[in-house]
């Protein structure tokens, strides 16, 4: 995905500018794309990644980090690789959206000779945990650009004026080179604001936020994400180039996350996954990966087989679930061999009620 002539136009122009910092940042990206492009390169681009990992040039560019004026926390978080614990799985239309933005990146030329634009800035919408965070630095991985994540306790001052001047520094640190930007629980920094001794923090916010979405560089990225899109500031919210909506998982999307949790392949654990992944629907990612992770936790610990501590997560799940879901996945259950008492350990459903909607349903 690495453009070789755009990147050496870059670190021309950062070098001329002696922005030795930046030069490091824009090196150490061109090395890695390369260590995958030529293996049998892989051995010097290492040692020369050795060599700019120990050098004094990154602890320069560390200490340029903005901080608060008055707490001295950092502003922000870099970095320099973007690793995940899994690879996400987003539903169809979150999807296409993402990938078009690597698609731009990768025919930048072609949008620059027809006078246009790769994608500058985006807005995440959706429920908490259904993987606005995840997408960001998944396109920071795929991009191959530096993650920097707003600090929003260190960003948010008591004193008047403050918070302001620190998301000003903010913006103008991350636009100096390529890099995602990614401002999370945006609803904190440009929200709508009904009191009126904020009426002038709030313009100062806005007029910030506005000026730097604008003017953000086509090489880098800015991505900002909010639970409360309806709390948004109309003035900030329309200059976004691109709004994605997350919405919750279905039960497919559910299944297959379960998989991808447990490892793929595993046949015997099925019928669990299939019980699971009726009983989690309304639940998001987060929530799914929570319950997975306990279950195999409790595994391990009472060395016990996954699906036993599959099935008894379904079972506690159950305890709260609508009696048609439980009816139905009662019938799923038999319908793969299950005996009635494992199906009434597993839905809570007294044996008398899994029979009687069991020859109701075979009546039908």
């Amino acid at each position: 995905m690495t453009d070789i002539d755009s990147d050496f136009v870059h670190l021309a122009r950062l070098a001329l500018e002696g922005r030795a910092a930046d030069v490091a940042t824009l090196v150490r990206r061109t090395l890695r794309g390369l260590m995958r492009r030529r293996p049998d390169l892989s051995d010097s681009a290492k040692r020369i990644l050795a060599f700019a990992d120990s050098n004094v040039v990154r602890g320069s560019q560390e200490q340029t980090i903005p901080v608060d004026v008055d707490s001295r926390q950092e502003l922000l978080r870099r970095d320099e690789e973007t690793t995940l614990p899994v690879e996400p799985i987003w539903p169809s239309r979150v999807g296409i959206e993402l990938a078009s933005v690597i698609r731009e990146r990768e025919r930048s030329e072609q949008l620059a000779a027809a006078g246009l634009l790769p994608t500058r800035s985006m807005l995440f919408t959706g429920p908490p945990g259904v993987g606005k965070t995840l997408a960001a630095r998944w396109l920071s991985r795929e991009l191959q650009l530096p993650l920097l994540t707003l600090n929003l306790s260190a960003v948010m001052s008591s004193f008047l004026g403050r918070t302001g001047n620190n998301i000003r520094v903010v913006l103008d640190y991350a636009a100096k080179s390529p890099a995602l930007l990614l401002l999370d629980e945006f609803d904190a920094v440009a929200k709508r604001r009904d009191d009126s001794a904020e009426i002038g923090e709030l313009k100062r916010l806005v007029t910030v936020l506005v000026q730097a979405i604008d003017e953000w560089p086509s090489n880098s990225l800015l991505v900002a994400a909010t639970n409360h899109p309806e709390l948004l500031d109309p003035a900030v919210w329309r200059r976004f180039d691109q709004t994605i909506e997350f919405p919750l998982p279905t039960q497919p999307e559910i299944a297959k996350n379960i998989e991808v949790l447990i490892g793929s392949g595993q046949s015997d654990l099925q019928s669990a996954v299939d019980v699971l992944s009726q009983l989690l629907v309304g639940a998001s990612f987060s929530d799914v990966s929570q319950h997975i992770t306990r279950a195999r936790r409790d595994s391990l610990m009472s060395e016990t087989p996954l699906g036993d501590a599959l099935m008894q997560l379904a079972g506690r799940i159950a305890q709260n679930a609508p009696l048609p879901t439980k009816v139905g996945i009662a019938a799923e259950l038999q319908r793969r061999g299950y005996s009635q008492r494992k199906v009434s350990e597993v839905t809570g459903l007294s044996r008398d009620t899994i029979r009687k909607h069991r020859a109701e349903g075979g009546a039908a």
